[in-house]
C-alpha cells in the first residue's frame, strides 16, 4: 500500500513527458539514453534540481536512490551510479526512476496527497508506479523500438531484461 497518492496519469501522459525531454534534449532518436550524463545537464539547465552519489551506506538498505521532492535532490548510492555508469541495466532505471520523480512531482508539480485511509490506491494514481512507467518510457522510447525484440530492447537501450519485456508488452500491444 502506497503512502502518497498523485493526480492520475496514464502511461501514454507519462510516455509523452518522456518523449517531450528527449526532443528538448535533442535525444529523440538515440536508442541508448546517457542517464548518467542528464544528471550533470539537469544541474545547469533547472535552478530546483541537484543531485549527489553518495556512499551506500548513507542510504536505508534497499533503498538505491531517494528523491527529496521538497528541493529537487536525488541521492544516489555510488555504487548504483558507478553500475549506471558501467551501463546496468537496473542501475540505469534506478537513476531514471528518481528523474521520474523529479519530473512528475518537481518540475510539472503533480499534485501529491497522504493516503491517509491507507486504501488500495489505483496504480495510475502511485508515485511509484508513475516515476517507474516515466522511466520505462525513458529508457526504452516506444517510436525507436516498436517491434523489436525483448533481446534488442536489452541490448540497444542498457535496460535489464524485465524492463525490457515489461517495455516490450506496453509498446508492441
Amino acid at each position: 500500500m502506497t503512502e502518497y497518492i498523485v493526480e492520475p496519469k496514464s502511461r501514454l501522459q507519462l510516455r509523452e513527458l518522456a518523449r517531450m525531454l528527449r526532443r528538448y534534449l535533442k535525444l529523440e532518436n538515440e536508442k541508448y539514453f546517457p542517464i548518467t550524463e542528464l544528471l550533470d545537464v539537469l544541474a545547469e539547465v533547472f535552478d530546483n534540481f541537484s543531485y549527489e552519489v553518495v556512499e551506500d551506506s548513507e542510504l536505508p538498505i534497499g533503498t538505491h536512490a531517494d528523491t527529496d521532492v521538497r528541493t529537487g535532490h536525488i541521492r544516489i548510492k555510488e555504487s548504483v551510479y558507478d553500475g549506471a555508469c558501467d551501463g546496468v541495466g537496473r542501475d540505469r532505471m534506478t537513476i531514471a526512476h528518481e528523474l521520474g520523480h523529479f519530473f512528475t512531482l518537481c518540475f510539472c508539480g503533480f499534485k501529491l496527497e497522504r493516503n491517509f485511509s491507507r486504501r488500495e490506491v489505483e496504480a495510475f494514481r502511485d508515485p511509484e508506479w508513475q516515476a517507474k512507467c516515466f522511466a520505462g518510457e525513458l529508457l526504452v522510447a516506444e517510436h525507436l523500438m516498436k517491434g523489436c525484440s525483448v533481446e534488442e530492447i536489452v541490448s540497444e537501450c542498457g535496460v535489464s531484461y524485465d524492463a525490457a519485456r515489461c517495455q516490450y508488452k506496453h509498446i508492441n500491444r
